[in-house]
């Protein structure tokens, strides 16, 4: 039988991986890949954060930097984009749940196992391994457990 209940997706989850390469332009920031027995619902409403800060510990400010998420097929071939593009800035209070951001999505949409949620950023001055570790994000959602 099938079990949903609420899931905290963040950077520190075991099945994500993190772009530790240096790139400017649109880059997946966190890749996180849904495991076996597990799928996730997204639903209108739900809320995303994210901070974002370079390699010296500074918080992005360019109204350049921009962050969207998308969910991807298995082969990541085919892709919605659940959340933005839009200005990091808006995207990044923690603090006030009525200043998180919604997903833009009017129906739910199920995340398979094998399928990907990536937490995708742009930057033109770039982003490299130490400015990811000094950054994160947060998804709350449902998880549906099979079994």
């Amino acid at each position: 039988m099938a079990k949903e209940v609420q899931f905290r997706l963040t950077e520190d989850d075991p099945n994500i991986t993190a772009d530790a390469t240096f790139g400017t332009g649109w880059r997946a920031t966190w890749k996180f890949r849904c495991p076996q027995h597990m799928s996730i619902v997204l639903k209108p409403g739900q809320r995303f954060s994210a901070k974002l800060y370079d390699s010296a510990d500074a918080e992005y400010v360019a109204p350049d930097a921009l962050v969207k998420v998308e969910v991807r097929d298995p082969s990541e071939q085919q892709a919605i984009i659940v959340y933005g593009p839009d200005n990091y800035k808006r995207s990044s209070d923690f603090q006030d749940i009525k200043k998180r951001r919604g997903l833009r999505i009017t129906r739910e949409i199920k995340i398979w196992p094998r399928d990907w949620l990536v937490v995708m950023t742009k930057d033109d001055t770039g982003m490299d391994a130490a400015s990811i570790a000094n950054s994160y994000y947060e998804l709350v959602t449902q998880k549906v457990i099979e079994g």
